[in-house]
């Protein structure tokens, strides 16, 4: 059966996660994704290495967002390598980059000089903070974003100060807000015949992450600081309590269920009309926490999840990433899968981030060597044996190393 982009060609310029993971989830969905590389490749290829892989390897990171990919290692600033790429664009329905704004018009490929090649392309660009702005020309990496945007300065405690996360909470779903973005303007596309401009900024993917805090700051002023780990609803019984050997985490926000967890917890329910939300650190407010937390204590975190979810209340163990991938819950769902591939390096992947009846996402296949597939794309695209090797012979191409884009 055909998936969901059958018959849909991306040309992708971007490096590391973001961009490289927007195309990755349309190429699971049948997209074919052809990738334009430096001559040193994506930088995502040598970031997040483990000490057991040998210095030549990709790492698995850099596995998870390119499968199924065909490499092509074009120069672009050579104008017979730039013209070739707009030979490839013609015949593509969606470019994705994530250079610094500005760059690939320096490069002749900005989305006028494409459209000129193919009028109903659905261009997409990736950037920090924008294409316009007194700061779209800044480099930007998930960790700035999380610090401009406000995450930092909502996540850790008051006694240590603002924490970065120790995941990508801005790349990831800057991926998912991209793919979203192109698949509607290809459909919006189906039903106009017009192509697209995107500009996505990763300033604005941290944001809506954050739409509680801001709807908050935008009602009077208020939301957001380092409240530890306790919900932003700001109530009794909804935070990570520590227990005899470990965390739970308890999500009990309305008066009903956290008389319910007081109840199991041995406590007098009336406790909850005790905590303030309003003012958490005030004098009482404090003692109820304190003797709640020394309630959790008593327990291990397995004896309370039990209890808890038994009692129909929302609670989980607080589990580390080996934890999660050792859970039966993940063999009903489709985001741990085999490598396809089985790299031995590898043996598990990220699969599908989702499961469908018919259809849905499938792992798209291997990982491509740098530049690998360059003179199969150009065939592909039209080229000649004869115009590929002048390509070749006017240096647009690698021979054994390519030249690298701006």
């Amino acid at each position: 059966m055909p998936q969901a982009f059958d018959g849909i060609r991306i040309l992708d310029f971007t490096q590391v996660v973001a961009g490289p993971y927007a195309a990755q989830l349309l190429g699971n969905q049948g997209a074919g994704v052809v990738k334009v590389e430096p001559a040193r490749g994506d930088q995502l290829r040598q970031i997040f290495k483990t000490s057991s892989q040998p210095p030549d390897a990709d790492s698995a990171a850099y596995e998870l967002v390119n499968r199924g990919k065909r490499s092509v290692s074009i120069d672009l600033k050579n104008p017979a390598g730039r013209d070739a790429i707009l030979k490839v664009a013609a015949g593509c329905d969606v470019l994705l980059e994530n250079f610094r704004p500005g760059a690939m018009a320096r490069l002749g490929l900005d989305y006028e000089a494409v459209r000129k090649a193919r009028p109903d392309i659905v261009y997409c660009s990736i950037s920090g903070y924008g294409q316009t702005g007194p700061l779209a020309g800044e480099p930007a990496y998930d960790g700035t974003i999380q610090a401009i945007s406000g995450m930092m300065s909502n996540n850790g405690h008051p006694e240590t100060g603002p924490t970065r996360a120790g995941f990508l909470p801005v790349d990831v779903p800057t991926a998912f807000l991209a793919a979203y973005a192109i698949a509607a303007a290809l459909f919006r596309r189906a039903q106009t015949g017009r192509g697209q401009y995107v500009d996505l900024a990763m300033i604005d993917t941290a944001i809506l992450m954050q739409m509680s805090v801001f709807s908050q700051v935008f009602t009077d002023g208020s939301g957001g600081g380092l409240i530890g780990n306790r919900s932003t609803a700001a109530v009794l019984t909804a935070d990570a309590f520590p227990c005899s050997d470990g965390y739970i985490a308890v999500s009990a926000v309305t008066r009903a269920q956290g008389r319910i967890v007081l109840e199991l917890a041995g406590l007098d329910p009336d406790l909850w009309d005790d905590f303030d939300p309003n003012d958490p650190e005030s004098p009482r407010s404090r003692e109820v926490a304190d003797i709640v937390y020394a309630a959790f204590r008593q327990r291990p975190m397995k004896d309370w999840e039990a209890r808890l979810r038994g009692a129909g209340q929302s609670a989980s163990c607080v589990l580390d990433a080996k934890g999660v991938a050792g859970l039966d819950q993940m063999a009903h769902r489709a985001v741990f899968q085999d490598d396809p591939a089985e790299n031995p390096a590898a043996p598990r992947t990220i699969g599908g981030a989702f499961k469908a009846n018919e259809d849905g996402p499938a792992i798209a296949g291997r990982v491509s060597a740098i530049g690998e597939d360059t003179e199969a794309v150009l065939t592909d695209f039209g080229f000649s044996g004869a115009d590929v090797a002048t390509l070749r012979e006017a240096g647009a191409i690698r021979s054994d190393e390519p030249s690298a884009p701006a």
